[in-house]
């Protein structure tokens, strides 16, 4: 049971980090292989902030998020939009680069030595049910993710921009012929898409030690959390967020942690074979997409 709730919890974060990457697929069809490692600028970014702070890093995530939703902001422009009209093998390729480009970076300028930004709320916590033992960290890690759906949700289905995002994904020209600014709304939907990831990175930074090469993992994830939970539904990426965290968690308790990811792929492909849209994705839109 303890593996069960562990893995909800942190499973959590990983949906969050799917459902950016859900939300580029969607409303841009970018593929984007540089997403994880704007969740790695967001680690180091925390630890800078903590470490010129002293701040409690639980405090320091919102502007963490928002830093690099700015920064997602700023270089849409000119790296992203470009690439959206040059199809997929183009941004494969570009973004790759740029994610070995960030990478050298970082090592440059932090080195290849862990940098952890630690908290008591990582070794610290309570009972939630027998035997069940769960860090305040884990609680705030969870709760920090609900919430970043909560505001998802909300802005997706409750405002002018979520309609506009709605329009834009499902017929471009129909969208530039109702008078929505489409380049605009790419832009702002690819910042949010990087706000979210720099949640995620300050998050998983937190009592862990972070290298320039702690965005790896991540790549896997991206890719395997919107798609098994299906795409085009935030529900879903919940649901695959919450199956991956629970299978790593069995897997690093009853099998060589170094066949971790080969049983997230391999669960992923079984689920695929059975249901090639996802959990809860919709057939009619993988359809389309494929197209």
């Amino acid at each position: 049971m303890s593996i069960v709730v562990n893995g909800i919890l942190i499973g959590a974060l990983w949906a969050v980090l799917g459902l950016g990457k859900q939300l580029i697929l969607g409303v841009l069809r970018f593929v984007n292989f540089a997403h994880a490692s704007f969740a790695l600028i967001g680690m180091y970014v925390l630890y800078v902030l903590w470490n010129a702070t002293g701040i409690n890093p639980f405090i320091l995530v919102v502007p963490v998020a928002v830093i690099l939703g700015l920064l997602g902001l700023a270089i849409e422009r000119p790296l992203i939009r470009p690439l959206v009209a040059r199809g997929q093998r183009a941004q494969m390729i570009a973004t790759l680069a740029l994610l070995t480009l960030i990478q050298a970076l970082l090592n440059l300028g932090f080195g290849a030595a862990g940098r952890t930004t630690p908290s008591d709320l990582t070794t610290s916590g309570t009972t939630l049910l027998p035997g069940v033992f769960v860090t305040w960290s884990s609680l705030l890690v969870f709760g920090f993710a609900l919430v970043a759906f909560g505001v998802v949700w909300l802005l997706l289905n409750r405002t002018t921009f979520g309609l506009q995002v709605l329009a834009t994904s499902q017929r471009r020209d129909s969208a530039v012929y109702c008078g929505i600014n489409v380049r605009r709304v790419y832009g702002l939907a690819f910042a949010l898409t990087i706000a979210l990831a720099g949640l995620v990175g300050a998050l998983y930074a937190i009592g862990t030690p972070v290298t320039p090469t702690s965005a790896t993992p991540l790549l896997v994830l991206m890719f395997v959390v919107p798609i098994l939970g299906g795409l085009g539904s935030i529900p879903g990426v919940l649901i695959g967020g919450v199956i991956v965290g629970i299978l790593q968690g069995l897997t690093t308790s009853f099998l060589p942690p170094q066949l971790e990811n080969a049983i997230i792929y391999l669960i992923f492909v079984l689920v695929l074979m059975v249901r090639p849209q996802g959990v809860l994705g919709n057939a009619a839109l993988l359809t389309e997409r494929s197209t």
